[in-house]
């Protein structure tokens, strides 16, 4: 499968030969659950309540067993009564997953492939930017007609590159060892320089 190369201003300049063609199987099985993998690792898992041995009280019996009309209560930490403790309520849990390396490297290649396939990938020479102004960015942008959440991908040492983007919503900025499985499906487009890309196809088979 041959892709396009194309400079920053959506002029062709060259072609980039991909090793997967349209007959390479997905497997959206092992995408799946190295999905929920990493939507687990970002819960924190801290809620949590006090239970009638946490809630600080007295032990002291609020009032005598018989003669009051009161139904009987034998401490004020009961959950019936108010400010006493919670039943059954959150304690602090992990929800980490664990996935065996093999796989999150299997779900990394497909999910990359799959993304290539739907024509979500723009291969552009380099990011060349004459400033940091976020301004100039955005219309390279629109230049190469992409809209909606986009991925760039770059290990460059560009700082205009960096300062322009940050500030620009649904844009989301990384280099070639950060790409992963959820930025890839989560974002529209996806724009990766010539050198990132032979970076990360190599990371992918090794």
């Amino acid at each position: 499968m041959n892709l396009n190369i194309i400079d920053i201003n959506n002029k062709k300049v060259d072609k980039f030969a991909f090793d997967f063609d349209d007959s390479f199987e997905i497997n959206r099985k092992v995408i799946s659950q190295v999905v929920r993998w990493q939507l687990s690792k970002r819960r924190s898992g801290t809620a949590s309540t006090k239970n009638r041995a946490l809630v600080s009280s007295s032990n002291r019996k609020p009032f005598k067993q018989k003669g009051t009309g009161n139904a009987r209560a034998g401490s004020r930490t009961s959950p019936i009564w108010r400010g006493g403790g919670v039943i059954f309520g959150p304690t602090p849990k992990n929800w980490s997953l664990d996935i065996p390396k093999k796989i999150k490297k299997m779900a990394l290649m497909h999910s990359v492939v799959y993304k290539i396939q739907q024509n979500s990938f723009t291969i552009i020479d380099s990011f060349d930017l004459d400033t940091h102004k976020t301004k100039e960015l955005l219309g390279k942008l629109n230049t190469l007609k992409l809209s909606n959440k986009i991925l760039i991908i770059s290990d460059q040492e560009n700082d205009n590159l960096i300062l322009s983007s940050r500030n620009i919503k649904n844009v989301k900025l990384i280099k070639s060892m950060g790409v992963n499985v959820y930025d890839l499906l989560n974002h529209t487009s996806i724009v990766i320089d010539k050198t990132t890309l032979d970076a990360l196809i190599e990371r992918i088979k090794s």
